[in-house]
């Protein structure tokens, strides 16, 4: 990613007295806070923040980043006006004072004192800095005099198009460039922009002096996006987005003593070069190379610029929405397709390690639940809030039921939500039990009345998609009833899984190199071979190794599969207006990122490394050039239908973590199996994976026991294991034990050539 070099004129001198090295800049991090004091300006920075502070005009005039740790600042991320502190005709004579409370080279504390003329009476205006050697965000607090009749402000002016406030209340998500404030009183406790070009700033207020009154600001001519903290309610109309003008703070008809407490505003602070918020810097991924710089700029880019952008919850509850808000939206005010794009918003937020977007995730999947039919009919998506269970093409779908319900199960296990899927398990299994409903024993397939995931397509009687998507589903449900201690219904779904897949076998596959598209209720076949169904067939093991090698090849022979390796086609045959919903064929000459998901799983399957990069390698290349991907691409790899879509980033924070470093939470099976990468570090709040052939070390949400799989290690090698136990791995280099979630396990190789015990 490039950024605008920005010159440094300075030495930087440790707040020890220690000067830094003149090299440290083309070296390792050197771990120091650093302070530079001029009568012009003051400048704090670390290996990764550098904060210069403008003494005559009282504002913070730069903030730059390193996200490297290694003091390379790049770009200003401020616009011109910066972080002002005063209004500054009444204090721009006034010098400012300068008082250390923290002189260590592991942390620096700061504060700046100067007058404000209020009344004809000088006041002073205390303002305080701290930034510790390891921190990504710097702390400023800011207290000023108490005085009636004024609303202080801090105002920060930002570069970045992006811009994103999470409230209590929910998430409120803008772009630049409209001129528009949206005043809130609801408790703030995120804001954030980022972009491509100006990388990202967060601020996280502190819960002790929160402000009163925040304005989420999406600028004009002289500054992009920003946001605004106040100590007292303005007189503005809260909870829309205006035109500046009526948003201005409205001077306060609050008297205020001389002894009341004097308004303080105080924040965190965060910068990043990179376009993600770095406020929760505890979630990270690393590994040798630039291969995991980029998967971890891609992975948090997709949260934070995709997941989290389409949430609307703010205006409506657990809402998620299909693009950001540009300011308008494609597809107006529907939200929470569970067909199944909300499942992989759901997911990408769950597998963020921030409790805020999983507390986000939760409330997605809560809305839809709400509106269950007593059937157990999930809806297909919300209208201007009600919902509404037939597509927008009209069709009825089997994918709202069997994704939200996988949607679910994610959320628990990353989240380690225990409690919560306890007391969600009923509308679990009665969401489940619709989509069995339209089992037939006799030919052991469900026959559903129309398509799994494109709502478009006509498709209905034996369908491969909705079979084939039900072995998923099963596979999660019995893990889940087990966890719930439900054994009967462990039992039936297991039970029913086997039928399947012996149904799709023995009914769907074309006695050559495919599954069908359908077969119809007269025992007749329809066939455009479809994309979608095969490949998810070879992602979850239906054909045998003999077929699986004919079907991959039958797959990978169509002219237009893998378009510029953007993505993967719907189908071998074009469908057709007859064979579309309303005769719209739009959909028939797209990519489709689901379809990529489950192309990508059957690679991992099949071991097929070459082509799985030379799929995932474009598109995150794409991700890390223009931070947002449309919703498809055409038959040339180019963008097609809406821009600013989710589907595609969601999609790839999955293929990260489950297939390329292979990371799967169940909630009774822990599967460590990486595809592509051999030593790597995956955190993610509770989640935290170090991974070595030699040395693992494991911890994963929740409270109760969890089957550990662990792949890819050395061959009949003995490991030791902190619980305490000494096992063997098999011949392929895996190892089977139990261990409790919640805790730490580590795994480590003993000896060499022990074979593993019966």
């Amino acid at each position: 990613m490039k950024v605008r070099p920005f010159p440094i004129a300075f030495v930087f001198l440790a707040l020890s007295s220690v000067a830094l090295p003149s090299h440290a800049s083309d070296s390792s991090p050197s771990h120091i806070v650093a302070l530079h004091e001029t009568p012009q300006q003051i400048t704090l920075s670390n290996d990764y923040l550098e904060l210069i502070f403008d003494r005559g005009q009282h504002k913070i005039s730069s903030l730059a980043a390193d996200h490297s740790g290694r003091r390379k600042f790049g770009g200003n991320l401020l616009a011109s006006e910066g972080i002002p502190f005063s209004d500054g005709a009444s204090a721009a004579e006034s010098p400012s004072r300068i008082q250390h409370l923290d002189r260590s080279s592991e942390h620096g504390r700061v504060r700046i004192t100067w007058d404000q003329e209020i009344a004809g009476r000088a006041v002073p205006v205390e303002l305080t800095f701290a930034l510790g050697a390891f921190d990504r965000g710097a702390h400023v607090q800011v207290v000023f005099p108490a005085s009636a009749g004024i609303n202080w402000k801090v105002r920060v002016a930002l570069r970045q198009w992006f811009l994103l406030g999470l409230y209590e209340r929910g998430v409120v998500q803008y772009v630049a460039g409209q001129q528009k404030a949206f005043t809130s009183r609801n408790p703030l406790h995120l804001f954030y922009t980022m972009d491509r070009e100006n990388g990202s700033v967060a601020i996280v207020p502190d819960d002790g002096s929160p402000p009163a009154e925040t304005v989420l600001l999406s600028g004009g001519t002289t500054f992009s996006s920003g946001i605004e903290l106040r100590t007292q309610p303005s007189q503005s109309a809260v909870d829309v987005w205006q035109d500046f003008s009526s948003a201005a703070p409205a001077p306060s008809n609050n008297p205020t003593s001389r002894h009341a407490a004097k308004p303080t505003i105080a924040f965190q602070l965060f910068a990043n070069d990179l376009p993600y918020p770095i406020h929760y810097p505890e979630n990270k991924i690393l590994g040798d190379g630039s291969a995991a710089t980029d998967d971890a700029t891609a992975y948090f880019t997709a949260i934070y610029g995709s997941a989290a952008g389409v949430l609307g919850s703010y205006a409506e509850p657990g809402s998620a929405y299909p693009t950001l808000a540009t300011p308008g939206r494609p597809y107006g005010d529907a939200f929470n397709f569970f067909d199944p794009d909300a499942w992989s918003t759901v997911t990408a937020l769950s597998y963020s390690g921030d409790p805020l977007l999983q507390n986000e995730a939760r409330h997605i999947l809560e809305r839809s639940e709400s509106a269950m039919r007593p059937d157990g009919q999930v809806p297909h998506h919300f209208e201007a809030g009600s919902p509404t269970y037939l597509s927008i093409a009209k069709s009825s779908q089997t994918g709202p039921n069997i994704f939200w319900v996988i949607a679910a199960s994610d959320y628990a296990a990353a989240a380690g939500d225990e409690s919560w899927l306890r007391a969600h398990y009923a509308h679990l299994r009665q969401a489940t039990d619709w989509v069995l409903a339209k089992y037939d024993p006799q030919h052991r397939l469900l026959h559903a009345d129309g398509p799994l995931f494109i709502d478009v397509f006509r498709r209905s009687g034996y369908t491969l998609d909705t079979n084939v998507a039900a072995l998923y589903l099963l596979d999660r449900m019995a893990e889940v009833a087990e966890f719930c201690h439900d054994p009967e219904n462990v039992a039936r779904y297991r039970r029913l899984r086997h039928d399947l897949y012996q149904g799709i076998r023995a009914g769907l596959w074309d006695g050559r190199d495919h599954f069908v598209t359908q077969r119809n209720l007269d025992g007749s076949i329809r066939d455009l071979v479809d994309y979608d169904g095969n490949f998810a067939a070879l992602a979850f093991g239906v054909p045998d190794e003999a077929d699986a090698i004919k079907l991959l090849q039958r797959m990978d022979s169509g002219a237009h599969t893998h378009p510029a390796m953007h993505g993967t086609w719907v189908s071998e045959r074009r469908y057709e207006q007859q064979d579309c919903y309303g005769g719209n064929d739009g959909d028939s000459d797209v990519t489709m990122a689901r379809i990529w998901w489950l192309d990508m799983a059957a690679r991992v399957r099949s071991r097929d490394k070459i082509m799985f990069g030379a799929l995932l390698r474009p598109l995150e290349d794409e991700l890390l050039h223009n931070v947002w991907l449309p919703e498809r691409y055409d038959t040339v790899g180019q963008p097609a239908h809406n821009d600013y879509y989710h589907e595609y980033p969601d999609i790839l924070t999955m293929v990260l973590r489950e297939m390329r470093y292979g990371i799967h939470l169940g909630m009774r099976e822990v599967t460590l199996r990486p595809f592509d990468t051999a030593d790597f570090t995956f955190q993610l709040g509770k989640m935290d994976v170090s991974y070595s052939p030699d040395k693992v070390s494991v911890s994963v949400p929740g409270s109760g026991m969890r089957e550990f799989t662990i792949a890819g290690l050395h061959a009949d090698t003995s490991y030791a294991i902190s619980t305490g136990k000494r096992l063997s791995t098999d011949h392929s280099g895996a190892l089977r034990f139990s261990a409790p979630s919640g805790a730490l396990i580590r795994v480590t190789a003993v000896e060499r050539g022990v074979p593993p015990r019966d």
